[in-house]
């Protein structure tokens, strides 16, 4: 995206594992700051892409903490409301798991359960994604927002968020 000329600003741990040379990168764990942070970007972005990563709700499935995960997950959906809020006809928030982490499993591995993937976009509702076959499917349809061409993986599913073809 940035060789493309498009903002990119990483929070959280995938500015850990993301190159992003040309963009903002701030590595950060605490969820409710990296949330606010995300917020930030948000009203000062005009035109771009955010990823965030939150942490700590991994972090408390291998604790196996089912406490400290569902207030990480309250602090979450505060969080997510007030970007809502501040989302225009163009914005989409596309909210997902990489995986599971179910902390009252038995044991503090990764889980293999699919992950939902909440979208939302004003305009636009009640859009069935199916069944993504991958992650990269994200990745995707990021590349297919932005007009940067396809990425070596992954199936774009932009054009049934839009109702449109890009």
């Amino acid at each position: 995206l940035t060789n493309a000329g498009v903002p990119v600003s990483l929070f959280g741990k995938v500015a850990d594992i993301v190159a992003n040379d040309n963009g903002k990168v701030v590595s950060w764990v605490d969820t409710a700051e990296v949330l606010d942070m995300t917020i930030e970007e948000i009203k000062n972005m005009e035109h771009g892409f955010i990823c965030t990563n939150v942490q700590e709700t991994d972090l408390a499935g291998h604790s196996q903490d089912s406490g400290w995960y569902k207030r990480l997950l309250e602090i979450s959906d505060d969080k997510i409301g007030q970007m809502l809020e501040l989302l225009n006809e163009e914005d989409i928030l596309l909210v997902m798991a990489d995986h599971g982490n179910d902390p009252n499993i038995g044991h503090n591995r990764h889980t293999r359960e699919n992950v939902p993937i909440l979208v939302r976009k004003k305009g636009s509702s009640g859009v069935e994604l199916g069944l993504r076959k991958t992650l990269s499917d994200v990745g995707a349809s990021v590349c297919d927002f932005f007009g940067t061409g396809a990425p070596q993986n992954g199936t774009s599913f932009i054009n049934l968020i839009c109702n449109k073809d890009l």
